[in-house]
Parts: structure tokens; C-alpha cells; sequence
């Protein structure tokens, strides 16, 4: 998330809570952005998956109720209701995980941690993950934080609207619908609305020879890959990885290529053709370089232990429809289904 939900619901908790100041509404809003302290360990070098990793034990259900208790206790000393600080601490800080979990990419949510280290997803993700670092300063992340201001803003606007000024119940009808229509455009995926967005954004983008859009939209996570593959065919590029047990592609990228072990950790396959490979010395060592065969670099490196199917491309116009797919040891890790 860009962390513009995580700010509406501290806002949003400080009004509820009863004391909607400034000064309440940051230190509520703190309190809400609190699990991602986790990106620390992003200097430090632990891996994106590792239990005290990024969306680790820090976005735990665990964590979230001590740490809610031990606000309230401290809330407390200075003269604040026990009970009453202690229910919205642990709410505030459990939202954080659970939304977290409505994101379309990055790893899922250790919610169970530390009675398990399953990673977990909502069923329904209409949040679009917010791009890491000087990333999210680009046309792209401005227009994740856009939608995330249009998902929270029935949170926003009772955080902020005056106590003392009331909106007629027509005007409340017009908010709600303007509010649901906004989510719908931002959100949905709806064939009607990916029309629309289209037509606006000139979209043109250019899919593998037997996608269906049907077909991507029943995908689930934890799906068996030959399944998908079965129904979406041929991608029209795809990204093999052999990275170390345990170590999941995402976590790879965060520690960076340097500092893992040395081997062929990937390759990219146009039309089932090596395009490209990570550690290119060593995967020539290894028999696999531009050029090999999807059946070479098997028949060399064994399966991947993640592999990513990219089944939409850019076509002439600044914006395409990305559909893309990866697996994890044979079963479905993520769907990418947004607008890039």
C-alpha cells in the first residue's frame, strides 16, 4: 500500500477514540503505519520473506493484540480509559495486516505468525501495491496513491468533516454514489469497466495468441500451474528462477543479486527461447544461454523453483493491461491483473 489507507484509518480511529486533534490523529496514524517497521531489516539485508521480513511477524494478528495491550497500558499512565485504548490500539494495528492482504502483489500476510509461517491473501485485492523507493515519486505511483485516496475516503472525510456542520440525506446519497463509482473505476474489474479505461487511455495492449480474459479472471491463488497453463496457453514471455529453498523471487530482489549464492538464478524465455540470463557466465557453464531451448535449460537446471508467465505486453500506447501470473513450486503464488 502506498500507506495513505493506513494514515485514514489512524485518522479516522483518533475521531471514534474521541479526540479528533491534529496532534491525537498523527500519533493514531503512527500507531497504524507501526508494522512496517519491518523495512528496516530491508537495510540490514533480511530477506523479504523471512519471518521478520517485510509483511512478516511485524503485520502479525499475534503481534498486533500485544502490542494494542501494551499501548493501552501505557495510555494509561497518562490518564487515558484502559479498556477503551486498548480495543482501538489492537484494531487500529490488526487493520494493517488485514489490508496489507487486500494488495494485488508483493507476498501475502504471516497474519498466523508465529503458530505458522503461511503466507496469506483476501480473497478480494482491490488495492494496488505501491511501487518501493524513488518509484513510487512517478506518474504510476501517483496514480496508486490517487486510488487509495478515492478507496478510504468515507474514512478521510469523518476524520476530518467539522462536528459541528451536518450534510443533508441528499447530499449523503450523492457522496455515496460519486464514492462508489470512484471505487468501481479504481477497483473493479468488471468487463464494462476495463472498457471504459481502455477507451480513455487508448489502450492497445497486445496479449498471447490464446489468452482469454475469462479464463485469467477464475485464476486463484494456490491453483496448480499446469492448470493455468492448460487454460491460458502459451505466455508470451516468461521468467524462470533456481533460487535457493526457501527464498521466493520477491525476497531475492530485496537482498539483491549480489549477495546470493553464486549459480544461474534465472533465465527469460521469449517464444520458449532463452532471451536473457541472470549470472550469464555461469549459466553458460552450465550449458544454458541465449538462444537454449525451454527443454535445454530443464534438461540443465531441472524445474524452477518459481517462474513467472507474462501473457499481456505494451503495445504503441503509454499504458497496458498487465496480466501476469507466477508460481511457486508448481502452484500459483500471485495474479497481476492491473493497469500499467
Amino acid at each position: 500500500m502506498a500507506s495513505i489507507g493506513h494514515v485514514a484509518v489512524g485518522m479516522a480511529a483518533s475521531r471514534a477514540y474521541g479526540r479528533p486533534r491534529w496532534t491525537s490523529m498523527a500519533l493514531w496514524s503512527a500507531l497504524s503505519l507501526l508494522p512496517d517497521i519491518d523495512v528496516i531489516g530491508f537495510v540490514r539485508g533480511v530477506p523479504y520473506g523471512a519471518p521478520w521480513g517485510h509483511r512478516g511477524a511485524t503485520h502479525s494478528l499475534t503481534l498486533a493484540i500485544v502490542v494494542g495491550i501494551v499501548t493501552g497500558v501505557a495510555a494509561h499512565w497518562v490518564r487515558r480509559p484502559l479498556a477503551r485504548t486498548m480495543l482501538f490500539a489492537c484494531l487500529v494495528l490488526v487493520s494493517h495486516g488485514l489490508l496489507d492482504s487486500m494488495t494485488d502483489g508483493g507476498l501475502g500476510i504471516a497474519l498466523l505468525w508465529p503458530f505458522s509461517l503461511t503466507r496469506f491473501f483476501a480473497p478480494w485485492r482491490p488495492i494496488t501495491v505501491a511501487p518501493i523507493g524513488a518509484d513510487f515519486f512517478t506518474s504510476y505511483g501517483a496514480t496508486v496513491a490517487a486510488s487509495e485516496i478515492v478507496l478510504f475516503a468515507p474514512l478521510l472525510l469523518f476524520a476530518l468533516w467539522p462536528r459541528t456542520r451536518s450534510l443533508p440525506s441528499a447530499a449523503t446519497a450523492s457522496l455515496a454514489f460519486v464514492w462508489l463509482a470512484g471505487v468501481w473505476l479504481m477497483a473493479s474489474s468488471d468487463p464494462v469497466r476495463e472498457r471504459i479505461v481502455g477507451a480513455v487511455v487508448r489502450d492497445d495492449t497486445r496479449f498471447a495468441g490464446d489468452y482469454s480474459e475469462d479464463a485469467f479472471r477464475r485464476i486463484y491463488v494456490g491453483e496448480a500451474e499446469a492448470n493455468v497453463r492448460g487454460r491460458l496457453g502459451e505466455p508470451l514471455a516468461e521468467s524462470w528462477y533456481f533460487l535457493p529453498s526457501g527464498l521466493p523471487y520477491q525476497s531475492a530482489m530485496e537482498v539483491g543479486v549480489a549477495q546470493l549464492p553464486r549459480g544461474c538464478l534465472g533465465v527469460r524465455l521469449t517464444a520458449g527461447v532463452v532471451e536473457q540470463a541472470v549470472m550469464h557466465d555461469l549459466c553458460l557453464s552450465r550449458g544454458v544461454g541465449e538462444g537454449s531451448s525451454r527443454d535445454d535449460v530443464r534438461r540443465s537446471l531441472g524445474d524452477p523453483s518459481e517462474s513467472c508467465a507474462e501473457y499481456s505486453h505494451r503495445g504503441g500506447s503509454e499504458h497496458f493491461r498487465l496480466r501476469m501470473v507466477c508460481f511457486l513450486h508448481g502452484k500459483v503464488e500471485v495474479v497481476f491483473r492491473r493497469w500499467m
